[in-house]
């Protein structure tokens, strides 16, 4: 087992910004998503470090980092901004679910400057707004204090969970691990839908870029990844058979090797 190191950045607004570092090879910055912490990507990491060394940070707001009163998409940009310069000349980029979508937006301003971007199931608006009026009572519920009664409602409005499956999910770590952070979430669900359903923006991303997407997730999700993998010039796709939102969690030596196959194209195609 690879050592890990924590430390620190800042982001451009001042805000501290915790990571960690593991492994060696290729610097792959990684963004994880919505009521999550880098914390949630130690299995995954674990596998990865054999072959990168793995950035992985806490989004703005939880864990270890700082968080301000004004918050965009922008403020998400510029963190990974200041994760890529730590990384250094060439990183990749990984982002999972709103963090995939934060790392789409990096990749249209910035560029990754030699690196593969991996987006892994963003949450697009292609079968309508993804919050949309429902965002209302997911806000009343977070306000009220009720966030184990939030994150219920989240997981069955927004990404689609079937309700039968939500007593076990709350029967899993991640549950536990969720329910604080889901004030969050509802900053990031209205940035989700302020971008529309026009995907066509994406088209301005020119880096080497590979979707992922689970088959057994949820729908929107699903041909969220394989509509960008439509639209961005020259882009790769590989869904995962049987897996659903999670995949770095449920199977994360499986996801480990989708990941090191899309960094190393040649090898994904022997």
């Amino acid at each position: 087992m690879s050592d890990i190191e924590h430390a620190h950045t800042t982001s451009a607004d001042g805000t501290p910004i915790a990571y960690f570092r593991r492994g060696s090879g290729p610097a792959l910055v990684v963004t994880h998503g919505s009521i999550a912490t880098k914390e949630q990507w130690l299995p995954a990491s674990e596998a990865l470090a054999e072959h990168v060394t793995l950035y992985v940070h806490d989004r703005r707001g939880r864990g270890g980092s700082g968080d301000t009163a004004d918050y965009s998409l922008d403020t998400e940009v510029a963190d990974i901004a200041a994760m890529m310069a730590v990384a250094g000349p060439g990183a990749h980029l990984l982002g999972h679910s709103f963090g995939a979508l934060a790392t789409l937006a990096y990749a249209r301003r910035h560029g990754l400057s030699g690196g593969t971007l991996i987006a892994y199931e963003p949450p697009l608006a292609v079968q309508g707004p993804v919050a949309g009026e429902r965002l209302a009572g997911y806000r009343e519920l977070v306000d009220a204090g009720d966030l184990d009664g939030a994150l219920e409602y989240a997981l069955v409005n927004f990404v689609r969970v079937p309700a039968e499956a939500i007593p076990f999910i709350r029967e899993t770590p991640l549950w536990g691990a969720s329910v604080p952070l889901t004030p969050t979430w509802v900053r990031e669900l209205g940035e989700i839908d302020a971008l529309g359903d026009d995907l066509l923006g994406y088209a301005e991303i020119h880096d080497p870029t590979h979707l992922i997407a689970g088959t057994a997730t949820t729908s929107f999700l699903y041909q969220s990844a394989h509509d960008l993998a439509g639209i961005i010039p020259g882009a790769g796709i590989t869904d995962i058979d049987g897996a659903d939102h999670f995949a770095h969690l449920s199977d994360p030596a499986g996801f480990a090797r989708v990941v090191v196959d899309a960094l190393q194209p040649a090898r994904a195609q022997s």
